[in-house]
């Protein structure tokens, strides 16, 4: 099924638009949250092979991103956009529950992060959660959280932040031999990354008050109170390249496994892919991730 784009109004007042694959009697919906700095139509080709398995798709574009630029300006968050995030994807998993088909989410690099949230709050709305390029309790996040407190104002909020971007992402190329970008932790597949630097819709630059809020929102994440209310029997597949900064080279994904094994949730899955980084459904053998996701999804 041919992409399209769709627009809906949510109860906090915003208008956000995003990318749909829908698909006649699907029997599942798979609602996708993107990375920062990216589009829901990168996801055009792995939405396709979910509709050849009868998959319907749908895709929200963040705040200041993708579909959204125009309504929003490029790189903006709203206040409380974190929050607002994850509340407008339950929204349209709330529209897409009443065709009477279940919902599987799938998040990746910040989308992860909204879905970790998500199925804190609302897991009971879905069937199963993917979380894609992820990382568990990290150092250093509640200090960024702070910082942007002391630091973000109404002055400066909608303006590009350097001093953020190097602090969540300026080491992630250091572990990268004969680095040609500053985007090659993304991907070893060269092709993709020079698609992302050609993309003027990706890799523009995130604002003050995006990192306010981002960091703000990954701040609650490993609440006890918070991780205690994911339903205990909702299936969690997580995956990750084991070249991937984001989540310490695998290390942060088995965190994460062994945090949610520890609240006692009966069936999570871990697959970590060797030599792949970031974006693992865009690397060059990503039929084998395209395969795995798929057979989490039929089981």
């Amino acid at each position: 099924m041919a992409l399209e784009v769709f627009e809906m109004s949510f109860k906090d007042g915003t208008t956000r638009r995003g990318i749909a694959w829908p698909l006649k009697d699907a029997k599942a919906n798979v609602v996708i949250v993107t990375g920062m700095e990216e589009t829901a139509r990168r996801y055009d080709d792995f939405a396709t092979f979910l509709n050849k398995h009868g998959y319907a798709v749908y895709c929200l574009d963040h705040f200041g991103q993708g579909e959204n630029i125009e309504l929003n300006g490029e790189g903006t968050w709203e206040p409380s956009g974190f929050r607002k995030m994850v509340n407008c994807v339950d929204e349209l998993i709330y529209k897409l529950r009443i065709s009477c088909k279940p919902t599987i989410i799938f998040g990746h690099s910040m989308g992860s992060f909204i879905v970790q949230d998500y199925i804190q709050r609302y897991s009971a709305h879905v069937l199963k959660a993917v979380i894609c390029g992820s990382n568990g309790k990290r150092f250093g996040v509640n200090f960024a959280d702070h910082l942007t407190k002391l630091l973000v104002n109404k002055k400066n909020y909608n303006k590009k932040s350097k001093l953020f971007a190097k602090l969540a992402l300026g080491s992630n190329n250091n572990r990268i031999p004969n680095k040609k970008t500053e985007f090659d932790w993304l991907s070893a597949n060269e092709e993709n990354v020079q698609r992302y630097i050609d993309d003027p819709k990706c890799g523009c630059g995130s604002t003050n008050g995006f990192y306010h809020e981002f960091f703000k929102g990954l701040n609650r994440l490993h609440s006890p109170r918070f991780l205690s209310k994911i339903r205990k029997d909702l299936p969690i597949l997580l995956i990750a390249g084991k070249d991937d900064p984001v989540g310490n080279y695998g290390k942060g994904v088995l965190n994460l496994e062994k945090t949610y094994k520890k609240y006692n949730l009966e069936n999570v899955e871990t697959i970590l892919y060797d030599g792949m980084r970031h974006e693992v459904l865009n690397e060059q053998d990503n039929a084998r991730v395209y395969n795995d996701v798929l057979n989490f999804l039929e089981k």
